[in-house]
């Protein structure tokens, strides 16, 4: 029932279309049904011809009738293709719209789906949706659609025409019909089972090589490459196995119908023979037309099964990869308020009061947090790993939102704030630098768009990148993409400083901003760094405490809770568990 109110979502705009399609189809349908009953009349003609001419009887009528009926048969042939172009050329155009549509509307759904969602899924099972789901179905709604209507329509419309012709006869063509529809109920079940385990095996499979591909240096330096193999090979077998169970049972349904319709027309054509040429009351040559009629009916018959059988499994991968394009469509949007009022600048302070998070029920990352950063001042973030720093960062720009206490701008809840002006004028530099494909200008003013280049070296020189910049052949057009490598990692960062920095943000978040560069490197970022926070609302997370030793306060986390709180030298003095982290890293270094 969800898939077919997905597909009905984009299909309904095109409501005209499908009437058009359906009458096409009826027409053409009508016109397939009505040709074994002329080729029966033309052999009865053939029949009664032979007889005439054999007893030297006048032809010349059963002549002109013959070539009437062979004018009708030609007739209805270049009307079924005409028809049948109709509603294929209609039909393809719908399905392509439709296809970009659902396209569109899911890289739209996915541009306002929650962080957490990307949190609990793998990179390469979200791409696996828009290419392998989305091809899935196209091809089957181009290729299977057409098949599954035009065959059901061609199937009402044999049973009632044999009906009408002849019901005695009718009954001994559909009379295997139970059989036949048993055996393809039991395949389909057994195919679609395999082939919903195929697409999420492949599913997997794309989310695996998403992560061997992004850790390829990783993989390398460790000596880890025969390891990743057998894990591929170990994944890929799942793959072969679900791909060839679901293949070979939807691929047993065509020869297994075949084999029906084989049976059934050789069945029609002994019952009948033996009904019609032992009745009295029917002529031989009208018993030869009517059994050659139903011959063909017969055949027939089984071809819509047959048809709709062989579209099964291209149809299940459709129906497969709409339920999981669905879920994606169902999964929970952020939280937007109405009319709220826009976050324009911070005048007093940030607060976090009583703040309460896990990110899995059950089991908390924050318990009872409350920390008050004033306007202006850079407020440091310490503490082991897993003790729940990064996780403020994530609140305090609203990719998650707390399970009980509450963020304060100026004493109002962020909840309240409008979402797209909050997160305006917090900004963030990650642990990992993300720069995009485009040129260096276009990475800089990625956040404002329609800066001046006067604005853009301004936010590269308080950075120190615009000297390494204006080194480049092309300077600030310098294309940056992934095959060409040419900023290091402490470079890369400066960039996204520098970007942060030209959204002029009220509030700022260095994620361990530091962690990943040389200690040369270092130094350029934490002047970077100094030039970013100075006047601005400020929260670092650090890894490297001597990066944050000037900072207003410090709060120190340990297992989710606030441990100790004060300035470098305050903490010092205490000689609790932040002065066993410095001198700990003093000695180290």
């Amino acid at each position: 029932m969800r898939t077919m109110q997905f597909f009905w979502q984009y299909f309904k705009k095109y409501k005209l279309s499908f009437i058009i399609v359906i009458l096409m189809m009826v027409v053409s349908t009508v016109l397939q049904v009505l040709f074994p009953i002329y080729v029966g009349q033309a052999v009865q003609h053939l029949v009664e011809l032979g007889a005439a001419f054999s007893r030297g009887e006048e032809t010349s009528l059963l002549l002109t009738t013959f070539g009437a009926i062979m004018g009708n048969l030609f007739l209805i042939f270049l009307c079924l293709s005409v028809s049948s172009l109709i509603y294929m050329v209609l039909m393809t155009r719908v399905i392509s719209h439709s296809t970009n549509e659902m396209r569109k509307g899911l890289f739209g759904k996915l541009a306002k789906l929650t962080v957490a969602f990307f949190d609990r899924h793998q990179d390469g099972d979200i791409l696996s949706r828009f290419t392998s789901d989305l091809d899935n179905i196209l091809q089957a709604l181009n290729e299977s659609m057409i098949q599954v209507l035009s065959n059901v329509l061609l199937y009402i419309c044999l049973v009632i025409i044999m009906f009408v012709q002849h019901a005695k006869l009718a009954w001994i063509t559909v009379a295997s019909t139970p059989v036949a529809f048993l055996i393809l109920i039991a395949i389909v079940r057994l195919a679609r089972k395999y082939t919903n385990l195929q697409q999420k095996e492949v599913g997997q499979l794309n989310a695996f090589m998403d992560e061997v591909i992004s850790g390829q240096k990783a993989i390398i330096v460790q000596g880890m490459q025969e390891e990743v193999i057998h894990s591929f090979v170990a994944q890929n077998d799942r793959v072969r196995s679900a791909t060839f169970k679901g293949r070979a049972f939807s691929g047993l349904l065509f020869p297994i119908m075949n084999g029906m319709s084989l049976i059934n027309t050789a069945i029609v054509i002994f019952a009948g023979s033996a009904l019609l040429l032992n009745d009295s009351n029917i002529e031989a040559a009208v018993a030869i037309g009517l059994i050659t009629t139903y011959a063909q009916f017969s055949q027939q018959y089984y071809q819509p099964i047959i048809q709709i059988a062989a579209s099964w499994g291209s149809l299940q991968l459709a129906f497969t990869g709409a339920d999981r394009i669905q879920e994606m469509f169902d999964a929970p949007e952020e939280v937007r308020p109405e009319n709220a009022p826009e976050f324009t600048e911070l005048k007093d302070a940030v607060e976090i009061k009583h703040v309460d998070f896990s990110y899995v029920e059950g089991k908390p990352i924050l318990k009872d947090v409350s920390i008050l950063a004033p306007k202006g001042k850079m407020t440091a973030v310490v503490g082991p790993t897993g003790s729940g720093k990064t996780t403020i960062m994530n609140l305090l720009n609203r990719f998650y939102d707390v399970d009980s206490g509450s963020i304060e701008f100026d004493g109002r809840d962020i909840r309240d704030y409008e979402l797209d002006s909050l997160r305006s004028r917090v900004g963030i530099v990650l642990q990992d630098s993300v720069l995009f494909s485009g040129t260096i200008r276009d990475n800089i003013c990625f956040g404002v768009p329609d800066a001046s280049q006067e604005m853009v070296e301004t936010a590269a020189r308080a950075t120190h990148i615009h000297d390494y910049i204006e080194s480049l052949p092309d300077k600030y057009d310098t294309i940056v993409d992934d095959d060409q490598n040419i900023f290091s990692t402490g470079q890369k960062q400066l960039i996204s400083i520098a970007r942060t920095l030209l959204t002029d943000p009220q509030v700022l978040i260095l994620d361990e901003a530091t962690s990943n560069v040389d200690t040369v490197t270092e130094s350029k970022i934490q002047q970077a760094m100094e030039t970013v926070v100075a006047g601005r609302t400020s929260f670092v997370i650090a890894h490297r405490l001597k990066t944050i030793l000037n900072a207003d306060q410090i709060i120190v986390l340990k297992d989710g809770e606030v441990i100790e709180q004060g300035n470098h030298h305050q903490l010092l003095k205490l000689g609790g568990f932040y002065s066993e982290l410095y001198h700990n890293q003093f000695v180290f270094e």
